[in-house]
């Protein structure tokens, strides 16, 4: 089993066993549920918004940071090509100092550039994913749940009597002006 999988379990049995014992002994019942956020992901309305707003932005700087790399490639090709030429000593030195100086620069900008998508990814799906957990948390309020998991997360099997998804879905996509 993988070390995920068992720090999953062992934060589920810590989790349980204390409001397990709790409701044994008020004996109050112990309620849980679950969410398939796989399935919420695929669908919630504002989930697929925040990817196509993500694409669209990623696809745009895209345009911009390719003739940039493509920039930085030529002129690495071009000091390769003039080292592997005759120079002196110090021409040789001086043109692999500019060499390795522009390629530590392309991959600093290389970097830059995943970190941007990454900010971009991050920006869109931020509100997003905290709009589900306030939903989630609201919903297991409402309905007086103990504990609500994720169930791709550490179930190995659960009763569909336990799924709250469809629940969820349903509400944020109507909050999203959406019905079915």
């Amino acid at each position: 089993m993988r070390l995920k999988s068992w720090v999953a379990c062992a934060v589920a049995v810590a989790t349980l066993v204390p409001v397990a014992a709790r409701a044994a002994e008020e004996e109050e019942p112990f309620k849980y549920a679950y969410v398939n956020m796989e399935r919420l992901i695929d669908e919630y309305v504002l989930f697929r918004e925040a990817k196509e707003d993500a694409e669209k932005q990623i696809e745009e700087a895209r345009v911009e940071d390719k003739a940039r790399l493509a920039e930085y490639q030529a002129q690495i090709d071009e000091l390769e090509a003039k080292l592997a030429g005759p120079l002196t000593e110090e021409a040789k030195a001086e043109s692999t100092a500019q060499y390795k100086a522009m390629v530590e620069e392309a991959l600093e900008f290389r970097n830059s550039v995943i970190a941007k998508y990454k900010r971009i990814e991050r920006d869109a799906f931020e509100p997003v994913y905290k709009n589900v957990y306030e939903k989630i948390e609201s919903y297991a309020l409402k309905e007086d749940y103990d504990v609500v998991f994720d169930y791709s997360a550490i179930m190995l099997y659960a009763n569909e009597e336990y799924d709250i998804t469809e629940d969820i879905v349903t509400e944020l996509n109507e909050e999203a002006g959406i019905t079915r």
